[in-house]
């Protein structure tokens, strides 16, 4: 994702370039930056041969992540031989590799992990000054408040924690991110009243684990106590749970979501597998049997209830059979949005030493059927809802609907922002929508992940 907005022709050092890398929470991170580079005077633009001055906010997670980010970082690296601006590269892939990219690239400037981002305006202006005392920590309120949104103007993340503890064994966010920790109910509350105050209808909570949120601060769990909070927030009109970990629901969060009408029924809940040899090799400390209460329990007490999960395969020791164990648990259970991906080997994690590791090739074929399994499952329960009304949230115009004739994009309750897909729509008197307004819309035609549909003038 590349962040960009023009707002000046000429190039001066304060020009910023901004790529940013990765998942929500590293945007989020992007957008604190870019709120402190905004109070020094800096300014986007949205061509490289304008700035002044680039950064890099990398992801690390995966080798993947390494690859696209060594990747844009050597597009611009040769672009600044040329044009010679201050290129500062941070985020995850700084914190995992180190001094190790400076050597790689010997033309980075600057180099911040996770843990220093609040050096952002030192490290963009080439000068060690001493850091205001409001921004020693990357934690603080302020910082948070004085944030740059990226996203639509109705919609915004809301990280309530950084950091993890869980240690699952192919994971390396506990090494990169440290210790989970908790941001304070009332911080979070200041935050989200701004974003409200400036017209964001949903917030999307986001954290490594966002069930875990308050255990460190509060002594217990307590996202059901910030949902009870933010359902109170004026203005906001849907809270998402995004982040969460099936071994860390209890009665408290499920009451919470049921008697709180903003909390809206789509739970993102990575399962990971859900053979019990597997989930054990993981250590996701949730058996099969548990794993399949829950989900019993959820559709139970919450109507309508879209899940999202993902799933890895291809870990070291996956049969043939457990696989199978796989595809039949996506059968039976039917969730409305799945992801799937390849096992990744991880250097210095506890799962890169385990026997029995999976052939690539074969993770890529299980990968392949396990989609195309789910994308048959997402085609049956989408084309179930032609005909149907749908309350949608109007993100703006698009030409990216799968039909001609749909020249607006939004999203139900149903579709988590840039992660799941779209309702495209039209007016039947050629009506503008305007971003962030709430329409009821009929469905006409239904994909493997969009919908398209027509507005309800009447409703």
């Amino acid at each position: 994702m590349k962040i960009t907005r023009r707002l000046h022709r000429r190039p001066d050092p304060r020009a910023l370039y901004v790529i940013s890398l990765g998942c929500p929470k590293n945007r989020v991170d992007t957008e604190c930056m870019l709120g402190e580079l905004h109070a020094a005077g800096y300014y986007l633009t949205d061509a490289l041969t304008e700035a002044g001055c680039v950064l890099i906010n990398t992801c690390g997670f995966l080798g993947a992540a390494v690859q696209e980010a060594y990747g844009e970082i050597e597009e611009v690296v040769r672009a600044k031989r040329r044009a010679g601006f201050r290129l500062v590269v941070t985020g995850c892939l700084v914190e995992r590799l180190g001094e190790q990219l400076r050597q790689d690239f010997p033309e980075i400037d600057a180099l911040l992990g996770v843990r220093t981002y609040a050096d952002i305006r030192a490290a963009m202006d080439g000068a060690r000054h001493e850091t205001p005392a409001e921004l020693t920590a990357a934690g603080d309120a302020r910082y948070y408040l004085r944030r740059t949104p990226t996203t639509g103007p109705a919609w915004t993340y809301l990280r309530v924690a950084d950091g993890c503890e869980n240690r699952c064994t192919y994971c390396t966010i506990p090494d990169i991110r440290g210790a989970f920790r908790s941001r304070p109910l009332e911080d979070l509350l200041e935050e989200a009243r701004a974003f409200a105050a400036r017209g964001v209808k949903e917030l999307n909570l986001i954290a490594q684990d966002t069930t875990r949120y308050g255990d460190d601060l509060y002594g217990r769990r307590s996202l059901d106590r910030l949902l009870d909070a933010l359902n109170a927030v004026a203005g906001v009109r849907w809270i998402r749970l995004l982040y969460t970990h099936p071994a860390h629901y209890d009665d408290a969060l499920i009451a919470a979501m049921t008697r709180n009408e903003k909390v809206v029924p789509y739970l993102d809940i990575p399962l990971q597998h859900i053979a019990d040899p597997l989930l054990r090799a993981m250590h996701r400390r949730v058996t099969k049997a548990e794993t399949v209460a829950l989900l019993e329990t959820l559709r139970e007490r919450l109507p309508g209830l879209v899940l999202r999960t993902t799933f890895i395969v291809g870990f070291p020791g996956e049969t043939e059979a457990m696989f199978q164990e796989l595809l039949d648990f996506i059968e039976a259970f039917r969730f409305e949005r799945v992801g799937a991906f390849a096992y990744s080997r991880e250097p210095g994690t506890p799962a890169a030493d385990l026997p029995d590791q999976v052939p690539d090739a074969v993770k890529r074929e299980r990968v392949d059927r396990l989609m195309r399994r789910q994308q048959r499952i997402a085609l049956e329960q989408h084309r179930a809802r032609q005909h149907r009304r749908l309350e949608v949230l109007v993100e703006g115009p698009t030409d990216a609907a799968p039909r001609r004739g749909y020249p607006y994009a939004g999203r139900s309750y149903a579709d988590a922002p840039d992660i799941d897909g779209q309702v495209f729509l039209r007016t039947p008197d050629q009506t503008p929508l305007q971003p962030g307004q709430f329409v009821t819309a009929r469905i006409e035609h239904g994909y493997a992940y969009d919908l398209c549909g027509v507005v309800d003038a009447s409703a």
